[in-house]
């Protein structure tokens, strides 16, 4: 990064820009770790993405690049920096993931495990499943090793075995909306660092490792799509994207009640409603009619009963998913909501009733600077993006339509991983 002027010390260098391409909005946040874990916010910037972005996929490169000079420049204008790279996240519904395992035997008289060898492990985990040709890897995360029979191994380097097995959770995307990310970047003169899930962005920033290792999950309500992730002892063992989000509930309310989607969604944001049951049965609300500048009157429950079923759609998804992969009883911290549309009045109301699970909205955490700024859960996956990038500072950028050689991302993966 480039410094703006001369007066002040910092170390330019050490920053770390996280960069959020939603369906509504492009976030960026610049900011540095301290102490290990704090985040001090330095410069916040926002725009809309227009029709550029739906369902969390870039869909127009000009409005989309467009929408991330804009809210880059507020950033760099409020942190009085110049920035050249950033940690981008990454959505939508060609996100798949799997779990795999890869077996060595260990080499050598004395039978200890080296890091060549859990290399060879993991990369035996990638080659283990068949990945479509339109698609690539964009994480692989261990979730344990075992060693002749030892299991919940984090960490299996130094010991003695005979036998090494890698148990990891993969992620893929499509080749061309990583493409496109990069594209569109480049020509805001910016170059990626790393593409980053964004579900697993935003756990950084509102999880606590207590609740990974208890068992959680992280519910991501984004503008077009819902994002999911599952941790269990520490480590990540499902995530997935629901084609289903916040954009839709907009739609709903413009429909139902005849207005605008601007108007739609400033109702949601300001008197929408997602549990009926929590409904101000006095309250009145004016919207606008589409088209004209007359006023009509209804009361909130009327909203708020165009609101809940396509959130309990979501929800009722959401517990699918979980179910599929896990037993409701052994996720003791529960269902962590996140994403700007959990902002709702009555979300995690309806959330709890449906998934049976104790659910609270999430908050970014151990943040200082521009905190009251970015205190808010729609921007918790740019601040997970810094997390990330502090984590797994400057390895080294994705060649064009390469994405990097898969060994450099497994052991930049496990290092952050025996860090920890």
């Amino acid at each position: 990064m480039q410094k703006k002027g001369v007066e002040v010390q910092l170390l330019v260098d050490d920053l770390i820009v996280g960069l959020d391409i939603g369906t509504t909005k492009v976030c960026a946040v610049i900011g540095e770790l301290q102490g290990g874990r704090t985040i001090n916010v330095l410069g916040v910037g926002h725009a809309s993405s227009g029709d550029g972005v739906k369902k969390g996929t870039i869909v127009d490169i000009e409005r989309t690049t467009e929408a991330i000079i804009n809210a880059v420049e507020e950033a760099e204008k409020s942190a009085d920096v110049v920035i050249d790279n950033v940690y981008v996240g990454i959505a939508g519904s060609h996100i798949c993931s799997m779990n795999s395992q890869g077996i060595v035997a260990i080499k050598g008289n004395n039978q200890e495990i080296s890091s060549e060898d859990i290399d060879r492990a993991v990369e035996n985990a990638k080659t283990a499943i068949s990945i479509p040709p339109h698609q690539d890897i964009i994480h692989i995360l261990p979730r344990e090793f075992v060693v002749d029979e030892q299991k919940d191994i984090n960490n299996p380097l130094g010991m003695i075995g005979g036998r090494l097995e890698a148990q990891v959770h993969i992620v893929t995307g499509a080749i061309t909306a990583m493409q496109n990310i990069i594209k569109c970047c480049e020509m805001a003169k910016l170059k990626v660092d790393d593409v980053v899930l964004q579900q697993y962005a935003s756990s950084m920033a509102v999880l606590s490792e207590d609740e990974k290792k208890l068992g959680v999950v992280l519910v991501d309500i984004g503008g077009g799509t819902t994002d999911l992730i599952i941790f269990q002892n520490g480590h990540v063992i499902h995530s997935h994207s629901i084609d289903v989000g916040g954009r839709l509930v907009t739609n709903d309310i413009a429909v139902g009640l005849k207005t605008s989607t601007v108007a739609a969604e400033d109702l949601k944001i300001n008197s929408g409603v997602a549990c009926s049951d929590l409904v101000d049965e006095q309250m009145i609300i004016d919207v606008p009619v589409a088209g004209g500048e007359r006023i009509k009157q209804y009361p909130q429950r009327f909203l708020a009963e165009i609101i809940e079923p396509r959130m309990e759609e979501i929800f009722f998804e959401v517990k699918a998913q979980i179910e599929k992969h896990v037993a409701l009883d052994v996720i003791p911290a529960g269902v962590v909501l996140t994403g700007g549309s959990s902002l709702m009045t009555g979300c995690p109301e309806l959330a709890e009733e449906i998934l049976g699970l104790p659910v609270r909205r999430g908050l970014p955490v151990d943040i200082t600077g521009l905190r009251e700024q970015v205190r808010n859960p729609k921007f918790s996956t740019a601040l997970g993006l810094i997390r990330y990038g502090a984590q797994n500072y400057r390895t080294p950028t994705r060649e064009k339509g390469a994405f990097g050689g898969i060994v450099d991302r497994i052991q930049s993966v496990l290092k952050k991983f025996f860090t920890d």
